[in-house]
């Protein structure tokens, strides 16, 4: 093992390095430097050699190439037992370089979330940097690479501890640390281009994906007891909710929390949603949360025990205490008042999350991805096109009818397929999920509506696929439901047109589906 000489330090981020840069000096260490970071030790009396007196180059490029050069790179790479390795360093008279210190630009912080412009964006992708550290990595038995601002601390007490040596163990411990670091940089620059496509028009699948995630935490179990879970969060994507109280969520409620929010929180007007088995099985607009959780309990007065509720606005007093008459699983809203909380503290199971319903959609990423076989699925998220939307009978929906339909069509694309919902312009009356035949989902949304005692009169059906037959329609007509949104596209479109037309129902084709498996 070598004791450490000499060091070179290029850090984008100087917080802590005048006081490392003084702890390697103490012990004798020769530094070698950058432009900013050189600046930042010299301001501080820290004596630093420039990177050019062992390059014999100049930064050049506004700053491009200033590390890239066999003089440097031959320092850190040079492997100590091979002679052929320092005959070659000194045929180009460069030096030997133990200890590499480099902090990154930061590509998220200073080109994603300021949302600067491509050509902007990429002079934050560091070069010299990644390719130095993966240097000292490689050659870890030699070289030490620090690569964070956290392992400052660590160092200096690995130094003291061991008296400037360095055991396998601890050196393999910072290598570690640096592929780890490129892995997630080269990812985040990776996005970027993906999500630039996107933006651009170019709504494509990328050729290759990389996932960066780390383990938050460990469920008690998946879908069943006897399978193992965990939750898993990108660590580039902000935390948008937080668990106020309640036990821990499982893998089921993750599933469902996420199918809740993406109904409720699509809604501008006052709404509530019940999720079981992420199916809705109630949702109802009000005045306030308290009429809307009432008409979403309505739907389903059976099935909501156990659900999941979400708002899209803040949770008082009122809805709660109305909550807390029976078991649910889970309350999600943007915020609660301090007398909600208080109420709902009684129930120490209750989970109470608290969601942010501004950038639920801006943090998500935009495929939907699928483990299978020993591969996976990618595709786009599915997003209702509103304008190929055509009233094809010869009844047009009015205004009312209209905004019954588009609710239909906005909530039938989170039930399972093959998907059914009957609405009114207010809230859900009949949901039917799931089943291998489209008429038997039609069969259980007005079985399931009419043992809640509700009313189907001048009410509107949704289906997330096109009709093959009339005999859905026939039994729509029995209801005295009045108006259907479909995607079309059947070889019988005109025969269900004129179905409709000789019994004066209106229809509209979406010329879109919305299967969900």
């Amino acid at each position: 093992m070598n004791k450490i000489k000499r060091a070179i330090i290029s850090v984008w981020d100087k917080a802590g390095i005048v006081d490392l840069a003084n702890f390697l000096v103490s012990h004798n260490i020769e530094i070698i430097s950058t432009g900013g970071t050189k600046k930042e030790l010299e301001k501080a009396g820290v004596p630093v050699l420039s990177v050019s007196s062992l390059t014999n180059q100049q930064e050049i490029m506004d700053g491009r190439v200033k590390t890239i050069h066999p003089n440097l790179f031959g320092g850190i790479l040079a492997d100590r037992s091979n002679d052929k390795h320092i005959h070659d360093l000194s045929l180009i008279e460069s030096k030997l370089i133990d200890l590499v210190i480099i902090n990154l630009y930061p590509f998220v912080n200073e080109a994603v979330d300021k949302k600067l412009k491509l050509e902007k964006s990429i002079e934050f992708i560091d070069i010299g940097g990644p390719s130095m550290l993966r240097a000292a990595a490689k050659n870890y038995k030699n070289v030490i690479p620090v690569c964070d601002i956290s392992q400052y601390e660590i160092f200096m007490n690995d130094y003291k501890i061991n008296n400037g040596f360095f055991s396998d163990e601890k050196r393999v411990f910072y290598a570690k640390s640096v592929f780890a670091l490129t892995m997630k940089y080269d990812y985040e620059i990776n996005e970027y281009f993906i999500n630039y496509n996107q933006s651009n028009g170019k709504n494509i699948l990328p050729s290759s994906y990389s996932i960066n995630l780390k383990k938050e935490i460990d469920l008690r179990y998946g879908e069943n007891p006897h399978q193992k879970s965990a939750y898993y969060v990108d660590d580039n994507q902000k935390k948008i909710w937080i668990k106020i109280q309640g036990k821990q969520l499982s893998y089921n409620n993750y599933l469902d929390m996420e199918s809740a929010s993406n109904i409720v929180y699509g809604f501008n007007s006052i709404s509530c949603v019940i999720i079981k088995h992420s199916n809705p099985c109630g949702f109802g607009f009000g005045e306030n949360n308290l009429i809307a959780y009432n008409n979403a309990v309505s739907t389903d007065p059976v099935s909501y025990f156990g659900g999941i509720v979400a708002f899209n606005s803040e949770v008082g007093s009122q809805e709660a205490y109305k909550m807390t008459e029976v078991f649910l699983e889970c309350i999600i809203a943007p915020s609660f008042t301090n007398e909600a909380i208080e109420i709902f503290s009684k129930k120490k199971n209750l989970r109470i999350i608290e969601l942010d319903k501004n950038n639920i959609y801006n943090n998500e990423n935009n495929f939907v991805i699928k483990s299978v076989f020993n591969g996976y699925l990618f595709q786009d998220k599915d997003k209702m096109i509103e304008k190929d939307f055509k009233v094809v009978t010869n009844r047009k929906p009015n205004e009312k009818q209209m905004k019954a339909l588009m609710l239909g069509w906005e909530i039938v694309k989170y039930v399972k397929s093959n998907a059914i919902v009957i609405n009114n312009s207010k809230k859900l009356l009949g949901v039917g999920a799931g089943q291998m035949s489209r008429v038997d989902s039609v069969k259980i949304a007005i079985r399931k509506s009419k043992e809640n005692g509700l009313n189907l009169v001048n009410s509107v059906m949704a289906s997330d696929a096109f009709f093959p037959f009339s005999d859905s329609l026939e039994l729509v007509l029995k209801e005295g439901i009045e108006g259907i949104i479909q995607p079309g596209g059947s070889i019988k479109d005109k025969e269900i047109i004129d179905f409709a037309n000789d019994n004066n129902l209106f229809m509209v084709f979406t010329g879109e589906r919305h299967f969900l498996h």
